[in-house]
């Protein structure tokens, strides 16, 4: 079994090299990657916010076609491992028989794994990746809440993008003939306050969708964030059900306006947008094929994912 290690908070094309070249070196047998829940920055409270949920990383996983994905429970017995008990749990577990890893991954307590101390316990293959101030899962967060949509796609490869429930809202979009569906925003991170155009998976079709983040300044009476999707094409109730929303590139920025009737031409400016955005990015093979897999593998809806235990106590 032959594997690679880490946060993997998503898969980015950093990450692309590593997958690459653990399916050629397992020589058709079992590959896969090894991951940690939570992330380990935040079990050390160093970062509030994934980009991505288990269930969401499960998808990406799926649709980018690897095999197996075993997710280990971090804690500070994992933590505190030495890279020799680590590896040999994993061995022993897993039948993990080989690493690849990149040039400056570190393992196990402290840090003390080196690609050189491991290679004494388990095979290792090292892969130079790709210029981390740029392809980074930390930079593509930044590019994400920043509003930087696109910024995040080029370093991923695929759109950044949330699979939430549906609540209910005010239905003022709906007064104001432009319905939009409320989607639960707890406890993850967003994009920056702003109108984005984004692709809406509904009943197994994509739909181009207007994405609208921030507190509804015009109307003044919602003092937390909200994201309200317009989904072009669609008006049925979907209350209560799970939306994948993949956002494809900001539109504009989070204004006031004078009155509604203002605000209304707006959005009909905004959909005209969104529609263009939707149409171009659809329109590339890289993005088209993302979306296509993601809308077979999310019809199976089995995006479920097991936490490993790998240690009760700290050793």
């Amino acid at each position: 079994m032959l594997i690679t290690i880490g946060a993997f908070d998503g898969f980015h094309k950093g990450h692309a090299q590593l997958l690459r070249l653990c399916r050629e070196k397992s020589g058709g047998k079992d590959w896969g990657v090894m991951t940690f829940s939570p992330h380990p920055a935040q079990f050390m409270r160093k970062l509030p916010h994934t980009l991505f949920t288990s269930r969401e990383r499960e998808l990406i996983r799926r649709v980018l076609g690897i095999p197996k994905m075993y997710v280990l429970e971090f804690s500070s017995a994992l933590r505190n491992l030495s890279p020799g008990t680590f590896i040999q749990m994993i061995r022993e577990r897993f039948g993990v028989d080989g690493i690849v890893m990149g040039s400056d991954f570190r393992l196990g307590r402290d840090r003390e794994g080196s690609a050189e101390s491991l290679s004494k316990l388990v095979k290792v293959i090292t892969v130079p990746l790709l210029d981390k101030s740029e392809y980074s899962s930390s930079n593509a967060r930044k590019c994400f809440a920043a509003g930087n949509v696109e910024e995040a796609a080029e370093i991923f490869g695929y759109p950044p993008f949330m699979i939430s429930r549906v609540l209910h809202g005010r239905g003022r979009g709906h007064a104001m003939s432009f319905p939009t569906a409320n989607i639960d925003i707890t406890d993850r991170i967003i994009p920056a306050f702003g109108v984005y155009a984004s692709a809406v998976l509904v009943n197994g079709e994509w739909h181009c969708g207007a994405v609208s983040v921030g507190t509804n300044p015009t109307f003044g009476d919602v003092s937390s964030a909200r994201c309200e999707v317009h989904i072009e094409g669609f008006d049925g109730d979907i209350y209560g059900t799970e939306l994948p929303v993949f956002f494809l590139g900001r539109v504009r920025d989070m204004k006031k306006f004078s009155c509604p009737e203002e605000l209304a031409a707006q959005i009909e400016h905004d959909i005209t947008e969104c529609r263009r955005i939707y149409r171009d990015a659809t329109g590339t093979a890289e993005t088209r094929r993302f979306l296509d897999e993601a809308q077979r593998v999310y019809s199976r809806q089995e995006l479920s994912t097991e936490v490993i235990r790998l240690v009760e106590k700290c050793i």
